[in-house]
């Protein structure tokens, strides 16, 4: 049987090319809408909360930040309008995790990366599979394949961010870039970048003191396996379980493994996230007779007066509930 794919935006831009498919596309065009930072200035694209996060603290009023995520939605799935696709081009600096939305990868090479900071050449990114490597015990091999599908990370995990040491490492670089393209204001973005850096040290010396006073294996079990950067910085263990959509639910092996897992770490609560159904999180917890908690990933911001620092410190705090 051959099966009939719907196209989606991104697809049929690249079958019909940029300039055709805006012809045919216009009317379908998100919004691609400016925030967070000034109207004037450097034009900056984002694709993922924290990184517009970065563009607003360093740039402020001398940039025009765009984000082309949307709070509550999936950033991984990211696809672009048209007008969203144009706003890439046109853009005096774009910001990459290469890999982790294809459809502005896509965008990119279409016109080259002459305006674009590639996370990847500031921060080192960790292989998808570190997940596993960080797993240190007799569950690695059991988790496998299926604590990392729902999501096509490409050949890295792109989510640094759980990590305030890389935060402030690329707050320094996007300094220095901002600084080429508006030498006038290099002392602000720099400035700006040196007051980030110290309030994200102290952000992760907090956190380091936190998850710290735990004795133990510090376990936690997460529907989506977006905490690796965390648990490196912090010497936590992320056990990720597969489906964090009804259509990738873990397999039953998978299942009878988290249960053992459960048991024998003694964990007490598995944690959901708000992108994507709470459902086999809700299930799994409900069949071990343990609680579910919300944990905010922080591809898009959820809530406009929860910014970066809080939300790091309120997993932390969720964190550290399950453990007592």
């Amino acid at each position: 049987m051959t099966l009939m794919l719907r196209p989606t935006r991104r697809s049929l831009l690249t079958a019909a090319g940029l300039g055709t498919g805006a012809a045919l596309l216009a009317a379908c065009g998100g919004s691609g809408g400016s925030s967070g930072a000034g109207r004037g200035g450097l034009a900056v694209v984002t694709s993922a909360y924290p990184l517009g996060y970065l563009v607003s603290r360093v740039g402020g009023e001398h940039v025009t930040l765009t984000d082309l995520s949307s709070p509550g939605v999936d950033a991984h799935g990211l696809e672009l309008s048209v007008k969203q696709v144009m706003a890439v081009q046109e853009a005096d600096l774009v910001l990459q995790v290469p890999g982790f939305q294809a459809s502005l990868d896509d965008a990119i090479s279409s016109h080259g990366d002459e305006n674009v900071l590639d996370v990847s050449s500031v921060v080192s990114l960790l292989p998808t599979d570190a997940a596993d490597e960080h797993d240190h015990d007799e569950h690695a091999a059991e988790e496998g394949e299926d604590a990392h599908e729902g999501h096509d990370h490409g050949a890295f995990d792109p989510h640094f961010w759980h990590d305030p040491s890389l935060m402030a490492d690329l707050a320094d670089a996007l300094a220095e870039r901002l600084a080429e393209l508006a030498p006038e204001q290099a002392e602000t973005f720099t400035a700006a970048a040196e007051d980030l850096r110290t309030e994200l040290e102290e952000l992760d010396a907090e956190l380091a003191d936190s998850f710290g006073a735990v004795d133990g294996e510090k376990a936690f079990i997460t529907s989506h396996a977006a905490y690796v950067y965390l648990a490196e910085r912090y010497d936590l263990h992320q056990i990720g379980i597969a489906g964090i959509d009804p259509e990738s639910e873990p397999s039953p092996q998978r299942l009878l493994a988290l249960e053992d897992v459960v048991e024998e770490e003694g964990v007490t609560t598995i944690f959901f996230e708000t992108s994507a159904s709470p459902k086999v999180a809700q299930t799994l917890a409900s069949n071990l007779g343990i609680e579910t908690e919300e944990l905010d990933n922080l591809a898009t911001q959820l809530h406009e007066d929860a910014d970066y620092p809080q939300v790091m410190r309120e997993n932390c705090e969720k964190l550290l509930a399950s453990w007592t």
